[in-house]
């Protein structure tokens, strides 16, 4: 008896390393540590591996089929923004921080709500959570500019795809997991200019992409603004009453 053969193609190519999973919801069951040892004597060096482990598993988006109901996400802990730990902490934040208000968020507010006193991840075991794969691949969120530190790797800031959080049961979502384009475009859709900046600026995922945001903030009558560019590439129209509608 032979085995099923895949089919031979240069497509759906993915990356390794990251698992079957792209995008999906889980019950946020646990979240123990491990410590990792490299080097020895002197040049011996510890992190800290942290294991999020969800329950209940739905996969909304698969690049391999994937029968199991928990999965794992396990990240180095890290205190820099700029880690793949920083970019799922961000994520969390961003979502959780909209059960607060303005004034709550607002460090010159009297109600100045500290990030010490918000929400953080212990409150939230046993909380239904939306997890997107960001890679830039099939409209999901763009992968972000992380160190590569590897020695004749060419030390930068390259892409990495890195898991992030879209939502939290109870504390908000943020783009669903969108693409930052996606989302903007959703949020011109039936609006005005000045109702879709006032939108686009107050997101926090549109608010990450800079080169969407430079657009975005480019005078109105600019080429390269972002509305005009849509209307431009025909994906855009705007009607008398200045509404800009996708086609």
């Amino acid at each position: 008896m032979t085995s099923e053969q895949r089919p031979i193609t240069t497509r759906n190519l993915i990356e390794g390393g990251l698992g079957p999973l792209r995008r999906f919801t889980g019950l946020f069951a646990s979240m123990p540590t491990e410590d990792k040892f490299y080097g020895e004597g002197e040049d011996a060096t510890k992190s800290v591996k942290v294991n999020f482990n969800f329950g209940s598993v739905e996969i909304l988006e698969a690049v391999e089929p994937y029968h199991f109901p928990t999965h794992t996400i396990q990240l180095t802990q890290s205190n820099k923004k700029k880690s793949k730990y920083g970019v799922w902490s961000e994520s969390f934040n961003d979502v959780v921080d909209q059960q607060y208000s303005a004034e709550q968020l607002d460090p010159g507010s009297p109600s100045y709500l500290k990030p010490k006193d918000r929400m953080d991840l212990d409150k939230c075991i046993g909380k239904r959570m939306g997890l997107v794969m960001a890679d830039g691949e099939e409209g999901r969120p763009k992968a972000p500019l992380l160190w590569n530190g590897i020695k004749g790797d060419g030390r930068a800031d390259v892409p990495t795809p890195t898991w992030t959080v879209y939502s939290v049961e109870g504390a908000g979502v943020v783009g669903g997991g969108q693409n930052p384009m996606d989302l903007a475009m959703d949020m011109l859709d039936g609006s005005t200019l000045a109702e879709f900046n006032a939108k686009a600026m107050a997101n926090p995922v549109v608010r990450g992409d800079v080169e969407l945001l430079q657009a975005i903030s480019q005078p109105p009558s600019a080429p390269g603004s972002f509305a005009n560019a849509l209307i431009t590439a025909g994906k855009f129209t705007k009607d008398d009453q200045e509404v800009f509608h996708k086609k």
